[in-house]
């Protein structure tokens, strides 16, 4: 009889038992097979309800291709691999067997039982229960849709990294967050994303109005438990309307409507400048209420528009501002507490006044100070015009610097309704 191989044609048997070659308790089944050589290499061809387990892994399909010599299956037609919960869907992919490896092909479907996972390609490692996928990857859990252009997954300790051109969206927070690498962690509730991160919260007026919140840092990072907050660290921006910022820390609180800036704060309220050593932003329903600023405290304001090089200057060991409809309503400072005001006969300067104590308490309408009250230790100096003007500087609080605020829109991003 002639050794080399022959076509071997089995036709109308009924889920048809292979010979299970020997690695990992493997089994092969199907309703029809042919034998044949494609290319000097042995292969059956199985049709029809595929089947192959091999340990607790088991691959299921129309039609494979099996290449004996390196345990090689060509999977077709509804390709479904499955590994305890874990379940990947493709129309078409690979299936190694030496390896336990399987791949998939064109709309790659992976879930397991909380996450569903779609991408152009897919590979999963059985033996080491990690997987990757690249092109058009999209991950959607209970609580965020991610997208990427790579992202490598580990079952066993529920971590993962998406790279390349990375999109979070938070629907329940209404957050988008942007960047090149996302690290999660989904056992300990935290994620990092790096490399020009920017996040986006939007909020609508319900008048067709929209309220953007942007932050930028070199690291954002996301902790999901009962804090819900996020952390930009490192050459930090911050801009939200009339409100703006930069530090090299700051935690955003989702749900409290509360931001602590930390290590050279600097903010930005309309013709506002605030600086110190910390500082908390507080908001209501949105909208800016108060900021208490504790350490070096030091807050700047255009004095008047026809006279952009005088600012009117008040700082202290401690700070606290109150917000309302039409800007700053109050200001409260405490602990060495000095003022520095100018005055105006109608719309000509006249001169300006200092004043310290131990505390200091200026009450603002429609965004002009209105009344200054000193509280113990009092000492007050009246500047006449003729020595002020030209000198403007000369007469600053120790610290005192104008800073131009961050852009509106801190990265080439579209800020619309669309992205939520």
């Amino acid at each position: 009889m002639n050794d080399r191989p022959v076509l071997l044609c089995i036709l109308g048997l009924s889920f048809l038992t292979l010979p299970a070659v020997p690695a990992g308790a493997q089994e092969v089944s199907a309703d029809t097979l042919h034998v044949t050589q494609i290319q000097g290499e042995d292969v059956r061809e199985l049709i029809g309800h595929v089947l192959l387990t091999q340990e607790n892994t088991r691959v299921t399909c129309e039609r494979a291709l099996q290449y004996i010599r390196p345990g090689k299956f060509l999977l077709t037609g509804n390709v479904v691999v499955t590994d305890d919960s874990l379940t990947l869907r493709a129309p078409r992919g690979i299936y190694y067997r030496p390896e336990r490896r399987a791949e998939g092909f064109e709309r790659v479907e992976l879930s397991d039982g909380t996450t569903r996972l779609t991408a152009a390609y897919g590979e999963y490692f059985a033996g080491e229960r990690r997987a990757f996928f690249h092109t058009r990857v999209v991950v959607v859990d209970t609580s965020s849709v991610v997208s990427a252009d790579t992202l490598f997954y580990w079952r066993l300790t529920r971590r993962s990294i998406a790279l390349g051109h990375v999109v979070v969206r938070s629907p329940a927070d209404r957050l988008t967050i942007y960047g090149g690498r996302l690290d999660h962690d989904a056992v300990a509730l935290y994620s990092r994303m790096t490399v020009s991160p920017l996040m986006v919260q939007i909020d609508s007026s319900g008048e067709g109005r929209f309220d953007t919140l942007q932050v930028r840092g070199l690291m954002l990072e996301a902790y999901r438990d009962s804090t819900h907050r996020l952390i930009a660290r490192d050459s930090v921006e911050l801009v939200r309307g009339d409100l703006a910022a930069t530090a090299r820390y700051a935690c955003f609180y989702t749900a409290g409507d509360s931001i602590l800036l930390r290590s050279a704060p600097v903010i930005w309220y309309r013709d506002t400048q605030v600086a110190g050593d910390s500082v908390n932003v507080y908001l209501r329903q949105r909208k800016l209420e108060r900021l208490h600023v504790m350490g070096n405290a030091l807050a700047v304001s255009r004095s008047d528009s026809l006279h952009r090089d005088r600012y009117d200057q008040i700082a202290g060991d401690r700070l606290r501002m109150l917000f309302g409809a039409q800007g700053l309503s109050r200001t409260d400072v405490e602990g060495r507490a000095v003022s520095l005001y100018h005055l105006y006969d109608d719309t000509l300067a006249n001169g300006l006044n200092r004043a310290s104590g131990d505390r200091i308490v200026m009450l603002f309408a429609e965004g002009k100070a209105e009344t200054i009250t000193v509280y113990g230790g009092v000492e007050g100096q009246y500047v006449p015009e003729n020595m002020v003007r030209g000198k403007e500087a000369d007469f600053a609080l120790p610290g005192f610097t104008w800073r131009p605020p961050p852009p509106r829109v801190l990265r080439g991003v579209p800020l619309t309704a669309h992205d939520h």
